[in-house]
């Protein structure tokens, strides 16, 4: 009799002596595992940082299930050095047995208002929040992937023309301002410096742009010039747009940018007053067999006829005068 009651008391000290953990463990299983990892494209690698690019930069990266029964919901966090605006998917689903790509934007950066090469971290973690039908209150595993981002080299100049406001008489020089400023965020150098515009008869001096390329630039610097035009004498009025444009040398070896850049300015041209004299270095052309403006130069000689005769029709009215005293 007493063997029997010590059985049964040695099976109820049995029974509550089971882990309870066990039970609960076998209703929610603990997944076989999952992983991380970015994508990496165009040169990253693990000691290649991305490279940023203007508007908005794409980093793709991926998730992997590799539990053969059951799908994995994945919380995504981003996180950053940099001032950019990080957007991407909250919550992803990753199907059983399989590795599906996921993508985080940068945005909001001004690239050209910092120096290349500049640096930043970012940061993406991933929290398991359910495995198949089962939510997982607490946390089973985390993963973390991190990567670098850079600044790259981008060139640009910016073209300013400090405007003439007065008017430009015919048969007269003038000087045009110009500053020419690096407005990339890297050294460069002018790879050439060029002049259009569209009045037939007036020029500027075509080598002034040889002394002004070739020097390196740093950002923010510029280069000062001042170009001299000549309105021919024979200039008509009108207003002259005048074109200057600058080429990048950073752009014409293959950099980033802009490969050219150009500024305007107007001027304002009048003619000269009729029966001004014409010099005749602009009057002649070709083999120097007659004047370049035939009209202009016959309206100067005839209204200077005038003041020839004027002498004479007074002496002659003077004589006839005395003549009926």
């Amino acid at each position: 009799m007493q063997r029997a009651w010590f059985g049964v008391i040695l099976c109820v000290v049995a029974l509550f002596g089971l882990p309870q953990g066990s039970v609960s463990a076998q209703e929610i299983p603990t997944p076989v595992g999952w992983e991380m990892g970015l994508v990496y494209a165009d040169g990253a690698s693990e000691d290649n940082p991305f490279i940023l690019e203007e508007g908005e930069t794409t980093i793709r990266f991926w998730i992997r299930n590799d539990n053969l029964a059951g799908d994995i919901d994945v919380a995504l966090d981003y996180d950053s050095s940099s001032s950019a605006t990080l957007s991407g998917e909250e919550t992803v689903t990753v199907g059983s047995a399989s590795n599906d790509t996921f993508t985080l934007k940068m945005s909001d950066l001004d690239l050209w208002s910092i120096p290349s090469g500049t640096t930043y971290d970012f940061e993406i973690e991933g929290q398991l929040v359910s495995w198949g039908l089962a939510p997982i209150v607490a946390p089973v595993s985390n993963q973390n992937i991190d990567g670098e981002v850079m600044v790259p080299e981008l060139y640009r100049w910016e073209v300013d023309i400090t405007e003439i406001e007065h008017t430009i008489s015919a048969g007269t020089e003038f000087n045009l301002q110009v500053d020419l400023r690096n407005v990339g965020n890297t050294a460069d150098k002018l790879q050439s410096v060029s002049i259009k515009d569209d009045c037939p008869v007036l020029s500027s001096d075509d080598d002034f742009g040889d002394g002004l390329t070739g020097t390196l630039t740093q950002p923010s610097e510029f280069i000062s010039t001042s170009i001299v035009f000549d309105a021919s004498s024979t200039h008509p009025t009108r207003l002259c747009e005048i074109e200057v444009t600058a080429r990048s040398s950073g752009v014409a070896n293959g950099g980033l940018g802009d490969s050219s850049n150009k500024g305007e300015t107007v001027v304002s041209v009048e003619a000269r007053p009729v029966g001004a004299q014409v010099d005749q270095d602009e009057a002649d052309v070709g083999d120097n067999d007659g004047p370049q403006n035939q009209d202009q130069v016959t309206r100067d000689n005839f209204l200077g006829f005038p003041s020839l005769f004027t002498p004479l029709a007074i002496a002659s009215a003077a004589w006839f005068q005395s003549r009926r005293n």
